[in-house]
């Protein structure tokens, strides 16, 4: 457990060197910093617009992605790459990030992508100071609802019929939460390396109890776990997955896959080479 979890919080910090030189800049992307009402935090934005954006009128389909901090760079430049190939529909991309650096960023994942709150001293002892706060997923979820999506909608050309979450490790977590709290708030979700045993298998309990009361549910969804993975991101997400089909829900189309010989981080960029590739599929 206590490697797992050092797996799920440990993030390389990237910093900027001490000089002169210009910052990189990615090209067609906005930034925004929105304080939610919801949880008092402030989240900076950032938008990743398709090629063609300003040359044409017409509304784009939008991926909301977590983690932006350490991975927008790897998906909205990769979906670009595909779109050009034609192998995606151009995208807008929303980014989630985090202010301040690496430590800033974890606690924050932390926090907001977890569903359950859990006492610091029950956990191992290298994780506590990662893991102060936990249990902000429905309020962050609040946040992406009625903040984020309206602020998004209003400034952009974007197909509101046409919204995918996505997201890795706690990030692949709090999609599955969504999955099941609001299905109808996503048309597709890809959860790369889902943290599925947080608080003793909690999502595995949401989806039973979920079953239990809806045979429906409408939604594309990819999900993927690599075969070099900790074992208790493997046999939760075996389980987590044969509970899908096994309970046969109308309406899901979804693609389940171990992906061979990639770790908790090489499987990162399968958000879109995989994942979005997957489920915008025809």
């Amino acid at each position: 457990m206590k490697k797992v979890l050092t797996i799920l919080f440990l993030f390389i910090s990237l910093s900027s060197a001490q000089n002169n030189a210009p910052l990189v800049t990615l090209a067609r992307t906005e930034v925004y910093k929105i304080t939610s009402t919801y949880n008092n935090v402030t989240y900076p934005i950032f938008v990743s617009l398709p090629s063609s954006y300003y040359s044409t009128d017409k509304n784009y389909p939008v991926v909301y992605m977590l983690d932006a901090y350490s991975s927008f760079g790897i998906v909205s430049q990769t979906a670009k790459l595909l779109a050009f190939n034609n192998e995606l529909p151009e995208l807008i991309i929303v980014g989630i990030s985090s202010e301040g650096g690496s430590k800033e960023f974890n606690y924050n994942r932390a926090r907001d992508y977890t569903p359950t709150f859990i006492q610091p001293e029950n956990l191992p002892a290298s994780s506590r100071s990662m893991v102060p706060a936990s249990g902000g997923a429905g309020k962050f979820l609040d946040f992406i609802e009625k903040e984020l999506i309206p602020f998004a909608e209003s400034n952009y050309r974007i197909n509101k019929n046409d919204r995918t979450l996505i997201g890795h490790s706690l990030g692949g977590l709090f999609v599955t939460f969504t999955l099941f709290e609001k299905p109808q708030l996503f048309s597709r979700y890809v959860m790369i390396s889902p943290a599925l045993f947080w608080d003793n298998n909690y999502i595995l309990k949401l989806e039973k109890n979920f079953s239990e009361h809806e045979k429906s549910l409408n939604a594309i969804v990819y999900t993927s776990v690599g075969s070099l993975e900790e074992s208790q991101f493997l046999e939760t997400w075996k389980e987590f997955t044969g509970s899908l089909k096994q309970h046969k829900y109308s309406g899901l189309k979804l693609k389940a896959e171990i992906s061979e010989s990639e770790t908790h981080y090489t499987i990162i960029p399968h958000l879109a080479t995989r994942g979005l590739n997957s489920v915008f599929k025809p």
